[in-house]
Parts: C-alpha cells; sequence; structure tokens
C-alpha cells in the first residue's frame, strides 16, 4: 500500500511540474533544465543512499524520506507564476535526493519483510505498483495541473503524509531484526547490490579497507573510494565482449531517452495540440505496455535468455517510435496515440530487462554492485547528454526531427545488438556469473531514467 502511494504521487509530480514550466516559459531548454537538475541527485548521492541502507535501519529512513518529500512539496504551495520557477528547481532538487533514499531504503526493506520463498512475488508485486502508480499519477498528474501547481502541491502533501502514516506501521519479523550494519559487515553488501564493495582477496590493504567500509559508513562514501567502485565496475563490463556491447546499447538508448523526457511534453503540445490532461494520459498508458511485459516475462521466467530481449526489445521499440513520432503527417486524432503509447511501452520495458539480465548473467557475484552502479552512472550520465541536446535543439529544428533521432539511436542500439549479441534464445552463462534471477520487468526509476517512450 506505501509503495502503490509512493509510485501514484511521484509520477504525478513528474509529470505536472515539466507541463508547469512548460507552460510557464514556453521553452524547451528551461523544461530541459528541470529535468537534468532532478537527474543529478541519482549520479551525485546514488552510492551514498546505498551505503546509508545498509547501515542504517531502512524503515526510519524510508519514514523520514516520505515526511522530507511531503515538507518540500509543501513548499510549492505558493508558486503560481514563471517568476518562482527557482523554487520549483530547489524543490525538483531535494525531492530527488529525498528520491533516492526512499527508493534505495524500500528496495533493500523488502527481503526483511518476507519469506525468502517469496521474494519474486513481491518483487512482481513490486513492479505491478510501479506501473499502477504510473497509470494513476501521470493522469492525475496532467488532470490536476491544469488549475496549477497549488492543487497539485496539496495533494501531494496529502498523499505522501497518508504513505508515512502506512510506513510507520511496518512491522517486520523477528528474523530480520539485525542491528544496523551487520549485514554489510557479514556479506560485504553495499549500495547497488550484493558485494558492491568487496575487493579482491590476497590484499592485505584491501582488506583493511573493507572492514573499514564495512565499520565507518564516511569511509565507503569517500569520494575516492566510490571512484573506484565505478572505474572497477566499467572495467568488469568492459572486459566483455558481451557486455561492452550492451554497455554501448544502452548509453544510446539513454541519451534517446534523455531526448525523450524532455520533448514528450512539447511533442504533445505542440505537434498534437494536446492539453494538459491529454499529456498525462499519454504519459500514463505507457504503463499498460510495462504491465503486459511484467506479467509475460513472469510467466516465462529463465526460459528467455538476454539476447533477444535485447535485440528485438529496441528494433520493436524504434520501429513503434518512429511510427508515433510521424504520425501527425497522417493523423492527429487522440485515440491513435493512445493505443500507440499504451504499445511502445512493452518493448522497451524488454529491452530493458534484457539489458540488466545480461549484467546480472556475465558479471561475476562479488563484482555485481559495482557493474550495476557503473552502468546506472553512465546511463545517467548519457542521459542528461540527451536532455542538453534537447534543450539546445529544440527550438532550432522542432521536436519532431530530434525525436526520430531517438527512435534512430534505438535502431542502432538493436542493431548492434543483432549483428554482434544474436538473437537466438541460447545461454553462454559464464561459470563465475550470478545465477539469474527470474525475468521481470525492470523497476520504474521514479526521476524520469529508462523511463519508455
Amino acid at each position: 500500500m506505501a509503495g502503490l502511494l509512493d509510485d501514484t504521487i511521484d509520477w504525478m509530480l513528474v509529470t505536472a511540474i515539466p507541463i508547469f514550466v512548460y507552460r510557464m516559459t514556453e521553452s524547451a531548454m528551461t523544461t530541459s533544465l528541470a529535468f537534468l537538475i532532478e537527474l543529478a541527485p541519482g549520479v551525485l548521492v546514488g552510492s551514498l543512499a546505498g551505503i546509508a541502507a545498509d547501515r542504517y535501519d531502512r524503515k526510519k529512513l524510508l519514514l523520514v524520506g516520505t515526511l522530507l518529500h511531503a515538507a518540500l512539496a509543501a513548499l510549492l504551495l505558493p508558486v503560481t507564476s514563471g517568476d518562482q520557477l527557482w523554487l520549483v528547481y530547489a524543490v525538483i532538487a531535494g525531492r530527488a535526493v529525498c528520491a533516492q533514499f526512499v527508493l534505495t531504503s524500500k528496495n533493500a526493506l523488502l527481503p526483511d519483510l518476507v519469506e525468502p520463498g517469496q521474494r519474486a512475488a513481491a518483487s512482481n508485486l513490486v513492479v505491478l505498483n510501479s506501473n499502477l502508480g504510473r497509470l494513476g499519477g501521470s493522469l492525475l498528474g496532467g488532470v490536476v495541473v491544469a488549475g496549477g501547481l497549488r492543487p497539485v502541491a496539496a495533494g501531494s502533501v496529502i498523499g505522501l503524509l497518508l504513505t508515512a502514516g502506512v510506513v510507520s506501521r511496518i512491522r517486520r519479523p523477528e528474523r530480520a531484526q539485525v542491528r544496523p550494519g551487520s549485514e554489510a559487515a557479514a556479506t560485504g553488501s553495499a549500495p547497488g547490490g550484493p558485494v558492491a564493495t568487496s575487493v579482491s582477496a590476497g590484499s592485505g590493504a584491501d582488506e583493511r579497507a573493507q572492514r573499514a567500509e564495512a565499520t565507518d559508513p564516511g569511509a565507503a562514501a569517500g569520494p575516492g573510494r566510490m571512484y573506484r567502485h565505478w572505474r572497477e565496475g566499467v572495467a568488469v563490463i568492459t572486459d566483455d565482449r558481451r557486455l561492452r556491447v550492451s554497455f554501448l546499447a544502452a548509453i544510446l538508448c539513454a541519451i534517446g531517452q534523455g531526448l525523450f523526457v524532455v520533448l514528450f511534453v512539447v511533442f504533445v503540445a505542440t505537434t498534437l495540440h494536446g492539453t494538459d490532461a491529454e499529456i498525462g494520459l499519454l504519459r500514463s498508458v505507457q504503463g499498460i505496455g510495462g504491465i503486459a511485459g511484467g506479467l509475460a516475462l513472469g510467466f516465462l521466467g529463465t526460459r528467455v535468455h538476454p539476447r533477444p530481449l535485447i535485440t528485438w526489445g529496441a528494433l520493436s521499440f524504434s520501429g513503434l517510435a518512429l511510427l508515433i513520432w510521424n504520425a501527425p503527417m497522417v493523423t492527429t486524432a487522440f485515440g491513435v496515440y493512445v493505443a500507440l503509447f499504451a504499445m511502445v511501452g512493452l518493448p522497451g520495458g524488454v529491452y530493458y530487462a534484457g539489458v540488466l539480465g545480461m549484467v546480472q548473467q556475465r558479471v561475476p557475484a562479488d563484482h555485481l554492485g559495482r557493474a550495476l552502479g557503473s552502468f546506472y552512472t553512465v546511463s545517467n550520465g548519457a542521459q542528461a547528454i540527451g536532455m542538453v541536446l534537447a534543450g539546445l535543439l529544440a527550438e532550432r529544428l522542432g521536436p519532431v526531427p530530434l525525436l526520430n533521432a531517438q527512435a534512430v539511436l534505438y535502431l542502432a542500439a538493436g542493431l548492434m545488438a543483432l549483428l554482434v549479441l544474436g538473437a537466438r534464445n541460447t545461454s553462454e552463462t559464464p561459470a563465475n556469473a550470478t545465477p539469474p534471477a527470474p525475468a521481470q520487468a525492470p523497476l520504474p526509476d521514479p526521476h524520469g531514467e529508462h523511463r519508455s517512450p
């Protein structure tokens, strides 16, 4: 219940704030700045949030993060004009930091609340909640923002306080009551996944560093150590040909996604002449494809290898995206775009699940956390490049050529995967890699990362 409320409020804000900024300024540059401000904390504090979730009480972190989020949303109550955009940007930055701690604590708390045999089902429920939150929250954001930011802020505060009330009533089973930090000390787990802070055996200096991380959060959070972990994660990926190609494909798609998140509002508002409610509806229905993809992948489980998911997911997404962005030459009937946007969520989710599955299958368990952390950091950086390009070029070129570039980037990623990875459903898992988890749709990022188009 708490997860569904939080996801709904988050999607309402993610949808409503860019609409408000664009309506106030009619500038793609100011809209792209809002997205860039929201993306930056994912790069800057993501590792710190993971360390905090390993070292401190996750329920308390989740509760405090939710209450701080509510306080920040309340700051939007007096905003009525474009002259107050500085306050909107400040709130975006603050809530993005809170969201990093909330998301990390929520995902880390889940295994404490369910039996080991129920964790796959619980993860699927989290995915379902995320997509249901997208369906309801995006539509709600588009409708409510027509009255300005004040009703959006008021609804967010009420919803977040209700979420905090539900979180405060969470009771963990006795088996989950462990001393904060003992899990990290015992397993070497850290932000971003299992054994993210593990180091090579046989080095006394590395062993001392590992013990320092297990007992001192500040040592683990040091910029030098976080950079070393990021560099080691990149090295693991670039040393494996299949991972290297998957990584390059993900970078191309992330640049395209950066173009999309900025230009989606511009496209619907100017090319389709859509209202705020219609912008929210189109953002919302993409969750239908995500739900369908999650159900299909959950049913197929490990019978599907990541290679065809990456290849056919990217190629199918590219074809549908090209159809969407160029369909206005034939029709601007809104119902056509509702159907197309609902469809495109499916290949987008399938592609992303394939990339994560490839990393999980081919990275050794003691490097998986670092590899995933590096993957997300580089993806966020590539997405930022796309956002900057969208802001700089939108007024000169218009939204449609740039959105076609997004589709071409996905096409290039799909062709690269087809030529190098292939599309056969056969497994070639290295012996020392992490055992693959049952395939499922990815957990949507609350700040717009990895959200499709």
